[in-house]
């Protein structure tokens, strides 16, 4: 009868614990959400800012500086498929995946690997590019708020994006060459 007695009692609190804090986590996004509206309200490029983040729709667009301070935009690449990579120097699985992100940009003529190294100092950067002899194009997301557009949770993360600059998809994790290579002969077969 105690231990039934005690059943209940952990069932009931762990129902009032559980409606608790899901209601303070929808408080606590919504707070948040709030917050990134007001901010975004502030910008003059609100409407580039505030576009969806989904598949099937247009990708967000973004402008950074590369390793030679020039501004690059996703947009210039429109006509071509587009592999975007958020990476860090630090990141172990980074690093095993930029030869194969290399060797990808180099035999494909249709596709430009496009990596975005997230919040590291353009020395530290162009160090590690040079290191490993890669030439694919670098861009730098010093604030981080590009990779808070495209909600990078975790390096690497890459967007396939198709020639019209619409979104096709993402991948958390490391891929393979022959991952990426599959994935881009499917993109090619749906158009």
């Amino acid at each position: 009868m105690i231990k039934k007695i005690f059943s209940i009692i952990v069932v009931i609190a762990l129902l009032f614990g559980g409606f608790y804090i899901f209601n303070k986590q929808n408080n606590t996004k919504q707070d948040v959400s709030n917050n990134i509206v007001k901010e975004n309200a502030d910008k003059e490029n609100i409407d580039e800012k505030s576009q969806e983040l989904a598949v099937g729709k247009i990708a967000p667009s973004f402008t950074l500086k590369n390793l030679n301070g020039d501004e690059v935009s996703l947009s210039d690449y429109e006509g071509k498929i587009v592999l975007i990579n958020f990476w860090a120097t630090w990141c172990t699985y980074c690093d095993k995946e930029m030869p194969d992100l290399q060797r990808l940009n180099n035999e494909n003529e249709d596709l430009v690997v496009l990596t975005v190294n997230v919040k590291e100092s353009k020395e530290e950067v162009q160090s590690y590019i040079d290191k490993g002899n890669y030439d694919f194009p670098v861009l730098l997301d010093e604030n981080g708020e590009t990779s808070i557009t495209y909600l990078v949770s975790a390096f690497p993360t890459s967007y396939f994006v198709d020639e019209n600059g619409i979104l096709l998809g993402a991948v958390q994790g490391m891929m393979s060459y022959d991952k990426m290579n599959t994935i881009l002969e499917q993109i090619r077969e749906n158009k």
